[in-house]
């Protein structure tokens, strides 16, 4: 329509100019350029013009975090067994709860045992469900966290804070802060917080509200379960004799295994050479370990015999006084003298770590208190005790 009232205009014009040969010049070039972009412009005025987005979509913004997490070290990696199942599964749905229900979580466990690979298998849980966290040791902790929008921290190593008072000061303030925002903690350790030392009782106190869960030494077949794991992870084949030497070998201790294992690969690439049980030995270089099957034999035929007690019940659940007393003897001697973990003594007798302790310290007190005893135990081990 616009169009042709245009058109219509412009012959109104023409007509009325024709006698004037100039301005008839004039109005030409109007009608043949002026007159299409006036009529282009009109067509855009006309054009609908979207109406603007009043709720744009938001942006993810990125997950903050702070410190250096192994992508590596994730729940799925983490081998479970009876001395940690428990600490795993609490701590798992502790970060995958939305809930607080307990605010913090302290972890108590030896070196080379698991609680750091816990603490970075949280971290990567954190960024998996894009929730910000901070990652660090107990002498770097942060000092103010307010307006990060931090949504759990995890500190590890919490023994270092031991002689150093302003470093435990800025702890208790960073616990009050998390508790009073409700923000998820994990506090990992080798020591329980009433055993720490040079520390001031009431960032004990704090530490020890939190829930406290223990990871246990290694046993036989959680230690076996991380060899073939970490013998994928390098690549290294190794014979079912080897994996299980080597989870004998450093049963107590992950970063044992590691370290093993590190030294088995080297020695394939630079030798050649597959790792046989002969190949392993050489490497070891330490045939305590590769005797401890054989000298539990020993130690117990020859403790039966000194007490009148039959390997067979050694072994069983009697526990008449010659039998338990035998029992315990054997006990004492495998943990304290072949330097075997609770739990490796305990799989010896199939009883838990805690019946090999209760052994130990009764033997232990004999040995101050009874001159017999003392006696007869020096005679079945080539050392004093």
């Amino acid at each position: 329509m616009t169009s042709n009232r245009a058109t219509g205009r412009k012959l109104q014009i023409l007509s009325a100019a024709a006698e004037d040969p100039q301005q008839l010049d004039l109005l030409s070039f109007i009608s043949e350029f002026a007159l299409p972009e006036i009529e282009a412009k009109a067509k855009v005025k006309e054009t609908k013009v979207p109406r603007p987005v009043l709720n744009p979509p938001k942006v993810a913004t990125p997950v903050y975090f702070h410190g250096n997490v192994s992508s590596e070290k994730s729940f799925s990696r983490f081998c479970v067994g009876k001395s940690n199942q428990f600490a795993f599964e609490a701590i798992k749905r502790f970060i995958q709860n939305e809930r607080n229900d307990f605010g913090m979580i302290f972890l108590k466990a030896d070196s080379g045992l698991g609680k750091t690979h816990l603490l970075h298998a949280c971290a990567n849980e954190m960024v998996k469900l894009k929730k910000s966290f901070y990652f660090s040791s107990a002498l770097t902790l942060p000092s103010d966290i307010s307006g990060k929008n931090v949504e759990a921290l995890f500190i590890d190593d919490v023994e270092d804070v031991e002689g150093k008072p302003e470093l435990q000061k800025v702890f208790c303030q960073l616990i009050d802060y998390v508790q009073a925002k409700k923000i998820k903690m994990i506090v990992a350790g080798s020591k329980l917080p009433k055993n720490l030392m040079n520390c001031e009782e009431r960032l004990k106190r704090k530490l020890s509200s939190a829930l406290i869960h223990h990871i246990d030494e290694l046993d036989s077949e959680l230690a076996l379960e991380i060899v073939e794991q970490r013998s994928l992870d390098l690549e290294l084949a190794l014979p079912e004799n080897v994996k299980k030497l080597v989870s004998q070998q450093t049963g107590t201790n992950v970063y044992g295994i590691e370290s093993l294992l590190y030294k088995f690969k080297s020695s394939e690439e630079i030798k050649g050479q597959k790792i046989t049980m002969e190949v392993a030995l050489e490497e070891i270089k330490d045939k305590k370990a590769i005797q401890q099957s054989c000298d539990f034999d020993f130690i117990l035929d020859s403790v039966g015999e000194s007490f009148g007690v039959s390997r067979k019940d050694l072994l069983s659940g009697k526990r008449t006084m010659a039998v338990a007393e035998a029992r315990h003897v054997a006990m004492y001697i495998l943990k304290e003298k072949m330097e075997l973990s609770l739990m490796k003594v305990g799989e010896f007798f199939s009883r838990d770590h805690t019946s090999v302790m209760y052994a130990v310290a009764r033997i232990k007190k004999q040995l101050n208190d009874d001159p017999k005893i003392r006696t007869k135990i020096e005679g079945l081990i080539s050392t004093p005790v």
